[in-house]
């Protein structure tokens, strides 16, 4: 897992980009400010600047805990991820067509029935999420991403476990399930107006979210063993995701 601790915003003309360092905010200012000149020498010579996507840098979220082999941070639309070194979760996406269900049910099964691996299976608000006890995965392996496609796992979640070396699964609502836009603020915030506007939604945010479940039990297939180092992370899990109201 890699979230650095420190993050800056250049600007040069009508170019602007981020920066990232594990060593200070000087470091990574001077980053961000080499990076966007250079991008503007770009844009003034009419060329285009490669796409830099999310793949391929860290993820800019603020670590809200951290606890050997997981942390939890907050995304770009506020809601808190669980991260996990090496407990694979596993995202399998209905895209709006719930007749998919069964079939996925039964794909998920399929860790348990063909490779003899404990999963406890969930249901979210848009799909299916498992969580393997049995033995914790490498994210990085081949093998492993094989594994994810096999069982109908949404290929950019595959990438993005491979790209920051981590698995992930949300833990709190997405805002627009409770009613609620996504903060106009994102972390790091440049000034402590920013700060104070987006510390306002997060109020609403946890009192809406309040009740709600991010998913819920369906079964656990296949082995009922918890390895040691995945049980503290299915006892957070299921603590902070799993409640008596409607999936959000």
């Amino acid at each position: 897992m890699h979230f650095p601790k420190f993050w800056a915003r250049g600007e040069s003309g009508s170019a602007v980009c981020w920066r990232w360092s594990d060593t200070s905010m000087n470091d990574a200012q001077a980053k961000a400010t080499a990076r966007a000149a250079e991008l503007e020498r770009l844009l003034e010579g009419g060329r285009k600047p490669d796409r830099y996507g999310y793949l391929d840098r860290p993820m800019r979220e603020q670590i809200l805990e951290s606890q050997p082999g997981l942390a939890i941070t907050r995304n770009a639309y506020g809601a808190q991820i669980l991260n996990t070194e090496r407990a694979m979760f596993v995202d399998v996406d209905f895209h709006d067509d719930d007749s998919v269900e069964p079939r996925a049910l039964d794909a998920l099964r399929g860790l348990a029935t063909q490779h003899g691996l404990g999963t406890r299976i969930y249901r979210t608000a848009g799909g299916l999420r498992g969580l393997v006890t049995s033995q914790p995965f490498d994210p990085k392996a081949p093998t492993t991403a094989a594994l994810l496609a096999e069982v109908g796992c949404d290929p950019l979640y595959i990438r993005l476990c491979q790209a920051q070396q981590s698995f992930r699964a949300r833990l709190t609502p997405k805002p627009w399930r409770i009613e609620l836009r996504p903060p106009r603020e994102r972390w790091p915030f440049a000034d402590e107006d920013q700060q104070s506007q987006f510390a306002d939604w997060l109020r609403q945010y946890e009192a809406a979210s309040r009740g709600r479940s991010v998913c819920k039990l369906v079964e656990h297939a296949g082995p009922q063993t918890i390895a040691s180092d995945i049980a503290p992370i299915v006892a957070l899990h299921d603590a902070r995701c799993i409640g008596a109201g409607a999936l959000a």
